[in-house]
């Protein structure tokens, strides 16, 4: 084996770990994710029947305009987070998400308000038939609960994304899984214990957002937390951009609104609440088969985010085919089994006869469309973290809108079976479209970056000395730039080895070299020694002691360095400096 090929083998020890590390945490949330909306269909159905399933079906469209912004708050606040850490500008992480929790508060509040004047407008909308009837009602009493809840609802989605982010995936994990089974118990017991009904539904979920609420906060209480919130004033460049990243892929939300508005009125003119009732089983279906991409999607997110503000091109490739990989062979796994046991699903929902029949011939076909849309969701997670908003914007219109729609009108043409086809030929078609267009437009791969891989156990710091020495000297980086960037990979290297390292087993230092646009160099140093922090090293005068000789080097590389960054991240240390 080429010594090449033995490197990115090796350097895979960071990528694979840090994966694990997101992902196992993140199954599980979207595992509790999943559970929580499906227990309230499936209680409300047992509850109610058909009429019980078709409000939930009413109500599914304010969920989408809700998602367009809580989770477009959360999603781009933690996405320019994680890039702001991953250049080392705590700081400016720490502005990010106070800047967002205020504008996440405020625009909740007025939600609330306007949901609760505006009502009967939205129950005529929806289509919630005469204000007398058993839909109208039950769809009035879940909104109004829900509009209530809106500050805790923004506030839960913004916190988990961004404590995720601040290397704390198991406190976010856990929030999250106990927030929505808190959701799925306390369902249980207002809908079937008190009789709640629909009410008993939205109650239950506005406290499992509470509790995960809770449970977030605790992150706070962590000295070496860096997500903290302080009092900003309103800087309106910062709220826009990070508006633009989140919303490029939760405004996919506004055209699934328009769609399953359409869809509603096509499946209740064409089948009746039957019809609805049927939808709603296979949207509950769709949200646990397709949580392990959303998991998937949670995952490569932070990851491709940090590796981009590196400019680790070949880190953000290796998480995408591990992610993609992930992504077939469960999903092959998944499918089969809601197809094998849909008429069972059917009844457990509530549903009877022949609708039992029918239900389970639309979740099998539903079934082939897995896969495709799990692709696209992880994809559009890659793209949103590497700031390619207008693919992400393209992906979430096309599979939730633009091809969506176009099937619906299309099939509803023919018997009610065949709108099942809905699904998959929209997100066939989807897959096909921005596949081809990033084929075709490929983004330009920046020469300015180097990347070295020091194996403490079987290399010295020659090599990675001389090479990055090369790399200056091609790049035209100044004298003094270099000399400065040589001595810092020395000194940082040297004191992690010596102070960190116990010389067993496989020990690595990834380092990173950026030149950006305006000049600077930014080292990024990645290693999987137990927790160690070079710049926190005691200083003495005592040159013999190895550490005070070792600290007297690292002074030298923060007198000289523009600003310095530590961390410890997704299991390993994480050291940004910048050179001028």
């Amino acid at each position: 084996m080429g010594d090449t090929s033995l490197k990115t083998i090796q350097s895979r020890a960071f990528t694979d770990r840090m994966f694990r590390r997101f992902f196992l945490p993140t199954l599980f949330s979207a595992i509790g994710w999943a559970l929580g909306d499906v227990a309230d269909a499936l209680f409300v159905g047992i509850r109610l029947g058909r009429v019980g399933l078709a409000t939930m079906s009413l109500v599914a469209p304010v969920y989408m305009v809700y998602n367009v912004l809580d989770v477009g708050i959360a999603v781009g606040t933690s996405v320019k987070y994680t890039q702001a850490l991953g250049k080392g500008k705590a700081k400016k992480g720490a502005e990010i998400f106070s800047q967002m929790l205020i504008v996440a508060l405020v625009v909740s509040a007025l939600i609330a308000v306007i949901g609760l004047l505006a009502m009967p407008y939205i129950l005529r909308f929806l289509g919630a038939g005469s204000e007398r009837g058993e839909l109208w009602h039950y769809t009035k009493e879940y909104l109004q609960i829900m509009f209530l809840g809106a500050p805790i609802t923004f506030l839960y989605f913004l916190l988990y994304y961004c404590v995720r982010c601040d290397d704390a995936e198991k406190l976010a994990s856990a929030g999250y899984t106990i927030g929505y089974l808190t959701d799925v118990v306390a369902s249980a017991v207002f809908i079937m214990g008190f009789k709640l009904d629909v009410k008993g539904a939205i109650y239950a979920t506005v406290l499992g957002k509470a509790v995960g609420v809770c449970i977030f906060l605790f992150h706070f209480t962590r000295k070496w937390a860096i997500l903290r919130f302080h009092p900003v004033k309103p800087d309106f460049k910062l709220i826009f951009s990070t508006l633009k990243t989140g919303m490029s892929s939760s405004v996919g939300y506004i055209g699934q609104f328009v769609a399953l508005i359409v869809v509603n009125n096509l499946l209740l003119h064409k089948g009746g609440a039957g019809a609805l009732a049927e939808l709603n089983v296979v949207q509950n279906v769709s949200y646990l088969s397709l949580a392990i991409y959303t998991a998937l999607g949670d995952t490569v997110q932070p990851l491709s985010g940090t590796f981009f503000a590196e400019q680790n091109k070949n880190a953000i490739n290796r998480v995408m085919f591990l992610g993609t990989g992930f992504g077939a062979i469960f999903g092959v796994i998944i499918s089969s089994l809601f197809a094998l046991f849909a008429p069972q699903i059917c009844s457990i929902f509530g549903l009877t006869g022949s609708e039992i029949t029918s239900g389970a011939f639309a979740v099998r076909l539903f079934c082939l469309s897995v896969i495709p849309a799990g692709f696209n969701i992880i994809w559009s997670a890659c793209f949103q973290a590497i700031k390619r908003e207008k693919i992400v914007f393209l992906i979430n219109q096309l599979r939730t809108f633009v091809c969506f729609l176009a099937f619906a009108l299309i099939l509803s043409k023919f018997e009610l079976k065949w709108f099942w086809f809905t699904f998959l030929g929209a997100e066939l078609l989807t897959l096909l479209i921005w596949a081809t267009i990033v084929y075709f437009k490929k983004q330009p791969v920046s020469n300015k970056v180097f990347t070295y891989l020091l194996d403490v156990n079987s290399s010295d710091l020659s090599e990675i000395l001389s090479k990055s020495e090369q790399f200056c000297e091609e790049n035209n980086v100044s004298m003094k730039q270099s000399y400065t960037i040589i001595m810092c990979i020395e000194e940082v290297c040297q004191a992690i080895i010596e102070n960190a390292f116990n010389r067993r087993g496989d020990e690595y230092i990834m380092l990173t070299l950026c030149i950006e646009n305006k000049g600077s160099v930014v080292l990024h140093f990645r290693d999987n020694a137990a927790t160690f922090n070079p710049f926190a090293m005691k200083m003495g005068q005592d040159y013999d002691d190895d550490e005070n000789l070792a600290s007297l080097g690292i002074q030298m590389v923060k007198n000289k360095s523009k600003q310095f960054f530590y961390r410890k991240y997704s299991g390993f240390n994480t050291l940004t400096v910048e050179v001028e």
